[in-house]
């Protein structure tokens, strides 16, 4: 059994949740009423958990839909979806506390995913100092490559690469966050020396900036020379596939982007599915994070990533930015990329250099719904719009 948030983004979310549950057709209209509630979807309970649980939101003013069978006893278990309040939540988990058939528990999980949700990290500790994330922090893309999807072969050249990289700095880039292989759908993988080759002069001039920077790579190689000159944080686009990575992160004290993938860049975009995409996506961050933390690594030195334009349908990254608040219920930083992302391209019937706005739209909405980092190309318009927001969210108050 655990639990997850769910961000009823239009009722046609809250509509689908209670199908998946399969609830009785007489009370969905009776349901979809309560879209504005705080709702917890508490997978795979007892069918007298399910029960307990019901009546006693119902005793205190809240409200939990189950499978249409729970009633009869004709199912054995059934997902459960409570309806309310996050104080009528805390008092059924209070009232829960100690009863039988798997719900002993239900009372610190409560708690624990109501904490991480009213009080998300106020900063995130790197090697060379605590980055505070009481502002949106701007990571600006540092893309030394011939073939990016939207700057390929611009910043290749040592010279280059180290001005935009100042450029970025000077524009309000709290973090760059440096890569040599493209990760675009359809390229093709590049060897771990062509990667250095291509980001041993970057790193030559890092070591002599006290900045905080990435490397974006799913090379354990290429991530310990970079941090060997100075990076504060790997950035593994693999989707968790390489372990050596979280291996890494945790002896260097580096922190760890964990990003959603399906697949690899060359054939992710080849006609992905899902059956319930942001169920798919909180379960690989529920597990991924467990495994990871098993070896060692402390879930305080990692950050999630919904991984926007990997291995996704355009409705996907739509959901994935609408419905993003779901993955505060971990207790980590969000950090998301949609800077230039194709599918706002094909939302909008726009070319890449014609994306600026669009991108700010989904960085801010991203950042409303939770995320504390934003992966961008244009730095100072992104510094500018962010701000405004946040200072705009907190009633002008900095």
């Amino acid at each position: 059994m655990y639990l997850r948030p769910i961000a009823a983004a239009s009722n046609a979310v809250l509509e689908s949740e209670l199908r998946r549950l399969e609830v009785d057709e007489s009370c969905l209209g009776i349901f979809l009423d309560k879209k504005d509630s705080f709702l917890l979807k508490i997978k795979g309970m007892l069918t007298p958990a399910a029960n307990i649980l019901k009546q006693t939101a119902l005793s205190l003013g809240a409200d939990v839909a189950v499978h249409r069978d729970v009633i009869t006893g004709k199912v054995d278990c059934s997902d459960a979806l409570f309806m309310g309040t996050r104080r009528q939540l805390g008092r059924v988990a209070v009232s829960l506390s100690g009863q039988p058939f798997g719900l002993a528990g239900f009372e610190k999980q409560i708690f624990t995913l109501l904490g991480n949700l009213e009080n998300p990290p106020s900063s995130i500790n790197l090697p060379k100092s605590a980055l505070p994330l009481d502002r949106p922090v701007i990571m600006g893309v540092l893309n030394v490559t011939p073939d990016s999807f939207s700057d390929g072969g611009s910043y290749l050249e040592p010279s280059a690469a180290i001005s935009r990289l100042e450029e970025m700095l000077n524009e309000g880039a709290d973090i760059i966050d440096v890569g040599a292989e493209s990760s675009r759908p359809g390229a093709d993988a590049v060897s771990t020396d062509t990667q250095i080759e291509r980001l041993n002069p970057v790193f030559e001039y890092l070591k002599t900036k006290d900045i905080h920077w990435s490397i974006d790579t799913t090379s354990p190689l290429v991530a310990e020379r970079a941090i060997k000159a100075g990076a504060s944080i790997i950035n593994d686009v693999s989707g968790g596939k390489v372990p050596e990575l979280w291996s890494l992160a945790s002896r260097s004290g580096a922190a760890y982007v964990l990003m959603h993938s399906k697949g690899v860049p060359k054939t992710m975009q080849n006609d992905p599915q899902y059956d319930d995409f942001n169920e798919e996506l909180y379960e690989f961050f529920r597990a991924k994070l467990d495994e990871i933390n098993a070896i060692g690594l402390s879930v305080k030195k990692m950050l999630i990533d919904p991984g926007i334009g990997f291995g996704k349908r355009v409705h996907d990254n739509s959901l994935a930015i609408a419905r993003l608040a779901e993955l505060k219920a971990f207790g980590v930083p969000i950090l998301v990329g949609a800077s230039r992302k194709s599918f706002i391209g094909k939302l909008l019937g726009l070319e890449v250099g014609e994306r600026l706005e669009a991108s700010i739209a989904a960085s801010v909405i991203s950042y409303l719904n939770g995320a504390s980092i934003l992966r961008v190309h244009d730095v100072a318009e992104h510094r500018r719009a962010l701000d405004a927001a946040s200072l705009i969210s907190k009633g002008g108050e900095r």
